[in-house]
């Protein structure tokens, strides 16, 4: 658009230049780029999977679906070697198959540890094994189970309400794999208490 006191003719042609130069620019930007090693596209970059591409390309047999799997979060509280035990359930016939075990396995996670797995090398996991070791070295947070003497060692903080104690001890009681009759698990959260209020 020109004015009334612009020469339209001038006004094109400024245009024109200025949209040159910016052609140029983009070219010299994408040049410098390109001998750098860096993406030569301006615009967002695609997302490449980190598992090989005959793992992608493996096809489900016929009559299969894929499962709904439990997400993994990546969060401090969940056990890495649990998740792994609980997507090779909830994947039965397709844990059979290596490849279509890898190929669904970013389906059961979400949030943080999605994010981790897009941000891997692309084509750079071809092994269950290699997917395995690499999920645990990011996510594993140490020993998840306790045993039967740390348990019986938990005691209530007096500040805070029986009903957090007795919750927090069934929570520590189910990372216990120790089997013990129902009775001496009583005593042992009792063991836990004041004097006063076992007495009660």
């Amino acid at each position: 658009m020109a004015n009334r006191n612009q020469d339209a003719d001038e006004v094109i042609h400024r245009v024109r230049q200025n949209n040159q130069m910016e052609t140029n620019l983009t070219t010299m930007i994408e040049r410098i780029m390109a001998q750098n090693g860096l993406n030569t596209e301006l615009r967002r970059p695609n997302y490449t999977s980190p598992l090989s591409d005959y793992v992608l390309q493996t096809e489900l047999p016929r009559g299969c679906k894929v499962p709904k799997f439990t997400k993994f979060l990546g969060d401090t509280s969940e056990s890495t070697t649990e998740h792994i035990a609980r997507y090779m359930t909830e994947a039965g016939d397709l844990a059979n198959n290596e490849d279509l075990r890898m190929k669904y396995f970013p389906s059961s996670l979400t949030k943080n540890a999605f994010t981790w797995f897009t941000t891997l090398p692309p084509s750079s996991i071809d092994t269950w094994s290699h997917l395995k070791r690499i999920f645990h070295e990011q996510f594993y947070m140490g020993q998840t189970k306790i045993s039967l003497k740390e348990l019986a060692s938990i005691k209530r903080n007096f500040t805070k309400p029986i009903d957090n104690y007795l919750n927090r001890f069934r929570l520590l009681k189910s990372r216990c794999f120790t089997v013990v009759p129902e009775h001496e698990l009583v005593e042992m959260a009792a063991g836990g208490l004041d004097y006063s209020i076992r007495k009660n």
